[in-house]
């Protein structure tokens, strides 16, 4: 009897836990969520691309990002967002967005290899989206899921189009997800 009761408790405290940052399949899809969204924007470089993706993942973070004073206002969605906060103990952003490049880089190469993006713009480290299409059953899952954070988006739109990813006023030092000391002005 008393090894049953070992068992059991051992067996509840094991658990599997999906962590989405440590997924090429799902980092995929939300880079395929920030295709339809960048498709009328400039080119971006893909760490500017890699950062957004992040901040897609984990809006609840939005509230470390140095943000210019008329968006100020943006850092009220990590609040909303709080929810999507995970469970446990997470690492601190810089790791977590470093732990994240295998998954976003394989993700980003399928989706070059696809068709979905500009394969020699991604060689040359830039985002460039295609016109080729998706399957219609998942346009209309990115479609659903972007209307229904459409605020977070829209956030995300004027994150690629209204900051360089480089010098002391862009996105990696902002977001203090990458080094920015060295970047080329």
């Amino acid at each position: 009897m008393v090894g049953r009761t070992v068992f059991r408790t051992v067996a509840q405290v094991n658990q599997l836990v999906f962590q989405p940052a440590l997924d090429p399949l799902h980092a995929a899809f939300r880079i395929l969520r920030l295709r339809s969204i960048l498709s009328e924007s400039p080119p971006l470089h893909v760490e500017h691309v890699r950062i957004l993706d992040f901040f897609l993942l984990f809006p609840f973070r939005i509230r470390s990002l140095r943000l210019a004073p008329s968006h100020q206002h943006y850092k009220a969605l990590a609040e909303k967002y709080a929810h999507l906060a995970p469970y446990g103990e997470q690492p601190d952003s810089q790791l977590l967005f470093e732990r994240m490049k295998p998954m976003q880089i394989a993700a980003l190469e399928t989706l070059a290899l696809r068709g979905y993006i500009d394969e020699g713009s991604f060689k040359a480290g830039i985002f460039k989206p295609t016109q080729n299409e998706i399957p219609i059953e998942l346009a209309d899952r990115i479609s659903r899921i972007n209307y229904e954070q459409s605020d977070l988006v829209d956030f995300l739109r004027i994150l690629a189009t209204g900051y360089d990813v480089s010098g002391e006023n862009g996105l990696k030092a902002r977001s203090q997800l990458m080094d920015s000391r060295y970047d080329a002005i």
